[in-house]
């Protein structure tokens, strides 16, 4: 989404957002979002303001981001911002294990998700020695047979099953990868 750096544009102009406002037919309510990033700076505004101010290149104030800022966040001080963070908050994302050199971050059942989406199975389940986890990186999330070739695996289970189809889509999450349509080949009766 585009925003507008109004402020930078305010200043060089010596106007208050007040002013600016009236120029543009703008409540000052609707000024200060447009300033402080809440509001996206449509084409049509963009090119009023061109034509108000007369600027050649209004591009120059225009930057994008992907979402807009938390207003809360905007008058919290520094202070206020880091008693929000706690133990275990996902936006720290903050690890609760190391596995074979990846941090987890939770776990579903016998599956434990890393902070890049990464997946690691236990196989172990009550055999005599100690298998090592069966690591499934977020680019392999994206293959159509990956249930089908962990369906035929000895040690995935019904009830790892379930565990994988949960972690699968917070491992796709966490990675920002679509989840794929996984089939499961139909077992012979």
């Amino acid at each position: 989404m585009k925003l507008i750096n109004l402020k930078q544009f305010r200043k060089e102009r010596g106007l208050t957002q007040k002013q600016f406002g009236a120029s543009m037919q703008l409540s000052q309510s609707t000024v200060s979002c447009l300033e402080n990033g809440l509001q996206e700076a449509t084409s049509h505004l963009l090119e009023r303001v061109a034509k108000v101010f007369m600027v050649d290149n209004i591009d120059d104030y225009v930057y994008e981001r992907r979402t807009f800022l938390d207003p809360e966040s905007i008058l919290m001080t520094r202070e206020e911002k880091m008693a929000c963070v706690f133990v275990g908050d996902w936006n720290e994302m903050s690890p609760i294990d190391i596995i074979e050199g990846f941090s987890i971050i939770c776990r579903v059942g016998t599956i434990s998700i890393g902070t890049d989406g990464t997946l690691l199975i236990d196989r172990n389940n009550g055999i005599g020695y100690k298998l090592s986890h069966y690591i499934i990186c977020p680019d392999k999330f994206e293959e159509p047979n990956l249930l089908l070739t962990l369906t035929s695996k000895q040690w995935f289970d019904d009830e790892m099953y379930e565990d994988f189809k949960r972690a699968y889509f917070i491992g796709c999450k966490i990675a920002g990868i679509y989840p794929m349509k996984q089939l499961k080949r139909a077992e012979p009766t």
